[in-house]
């Protein structure tokens, strides 16, 4: 995600189709935008060039405004030296390989090329990093395949596969983060190469969603005098506990940061994560996040079937303790975690809420994804209910909020996953 110039995405650009993930653009509209108005053969020649092969045959695979995603055939020259043994199969003549070319410029969000180039040469369990012409803001990464997205297995009919493919996605994403914890340093110093020197801040995004809350409910808190001072002031406590996962010590991984059920392909070897836009530095309990809640900033979000959730922190837990066991000792991690999720439904509300007041009919693509109103709602109502210890006072606000969004929206039922119903 961000850093001093970056921006949140709007959503994934990765090997396979768009699908938003939330953050500072309607979600909607990222999944139907178009790829950047750049040219395919001068792509793929750059990309030949830069990997010392000729390619054809370029297949799009979607994308966002930012970014030119495609699928192309290896056809000549390949140099195999390019590739790393140990984390790939070398690449013949005849195989396909992947292009994502950024588009440059003010309208960039953020510095996304950076942190994706430096999340690839840091993190195992995504794709494999062949080339990067620089000044063209252009990589060449191995290409995962045609599996399923965790958003397929959840999205589709299959109750078994989606229950324990969802369980295998949080132990891959749990052993990612752990072991990427020696890799901290290379990572950072891999982003001040290339311009960037501070990471994002879950804790001011937080901040935002409560402005953006107390903007939208006459009375929060039944704090009438002054609402914002007044509503900051009663959450001082918990914001401060957010606020204090900014600084993780030891405890310390890298993450793909944007890991939505789009952004994970399932291979023969295993889980790949895909969309390395926001990789940044953090604490563990901001990914843990997204088991528990579920997928944090994501717009596969429906109500997940019971003792799912669960299973999947505990898979994230022991593929993190593997590595870390002092980040998951208890009560602090289950706690961290909670914290963690606090700050993401509120991050969520000043991302989402005025698409929720305007009534936008979808978050992600066309019969795939929630209402922002069922969106919003639903992730108030988990806070409500499940923030009552670790942060009370934001709890709070979250109840007057779905109190205020009952009345003003009426019936806003969120529905259940279809590979569970």
């Amino acid at each position: 995600m961000p850093s001093a110039a970056p921006t949140p995405s709007p959503g994934p650009t990765d090997q396979r189709v768009p699908g938003p993930s939330a953050p500072d653009a309607p979600a909607s509209e990222a999944a139907s935008a178009s790829a950047p108005d750049l040219d395919l053969d001068e792509t793929l020649a750059l990309a030949g060039m830069a990997l010392g092969a000729a390619l054809a045959e370029p297949e799009p695979l979607g994308g966002s405004t930012r970014s030119l995603v495609v699928r192309a055939r290896v056809v000549a020259g390949l140099t195999t030296d390019r590739l790393d043994p140990t984390r790939a199969t070398a690449h013949a003549r005849g195989s396909t390989v992947v292009v994502k070319r950024f588009l440059d410029g003010p309208s960039a969000a953020g510095l996304p090329f950076e942190h994706e180039v430096a999340g690839l040469l840091t993190l195992d369990r995504t794709p494999v990093l062949l080339a990067v012409d620089e000044a063209h803001r252009l990589l060449v990464m191995s290409d995962v395949g045609d599996g399923p997205t965790l958003a397929d297995l959840l999205l589709g009919t299959d109750r078994d596969a989606a229950w324990q493919g969802a369980l295998d996605w949080a132990a891959a994403l749990g052993e990612l983060a752990g072991a990427s914890g020696p890799h901290v340093e290379r990572f950072s110093a891999e982003l001040a190469a290339r311009g960037v020197v501070r990471g994002w801040d879950l804790d001011a995004y937080a901040r935002a969603g409560v402005h953006r809350l107390v903007e939208a409910l006459p009375t929060p808190t039944g704090l009438a005098r002054d609402p914002l001072d007044a509503t900051l002031a009663f959450l001082h406590d918990d914001l401060d506990a957010l606020a204090r996962l900014r600084a993780p010590g030891s405890t310390a991984v890298v993450s793909p940061g944007d890991t939505c059920p789009d952004n994970a392909v399932r291979t023969p070897s295993g889980w790949v994560f895909l969309d390395l836009e926001d990789t940044s530095v953090h604490h563990p309990a901001l990914d843990a996040a997204y088991t528990l809640m579920p997928f944090s900033t994501c717009w596969c979000v429906f109500d997940p079937p019971p003792g799912l959730t669960d299973a999947l922190l505990a898979a994230f837990s022991a593929g993190l303790g593997k590595h870390l066991p002092d980040a998951v000792a208890e009560p602090a991690w289950t706690r961290d975690v909670l914290v963690a999720s606090a700050g993401w439904i509120l991050a969520m509300t000043g991302w989402l809420l005025e698409g929720a007041v305007e009534d936008r009919p979808r978050v992600g693509p066309e019969g795939r994804s929630p209402s922002y109103r069922q969106l919003v709602l639903s992730r108030w109502r988990w806070g409500a209910e499940h923030l009552r210890e670790a942060t009370p006072s934001i709890a709070a606000v979250l109840s007057d909020g779905v109190a205020w969004a009952e009345r003003e929206w009426g019936p806003t039922p969120s529905g259940g996953y279809p590979a569970f119903s």
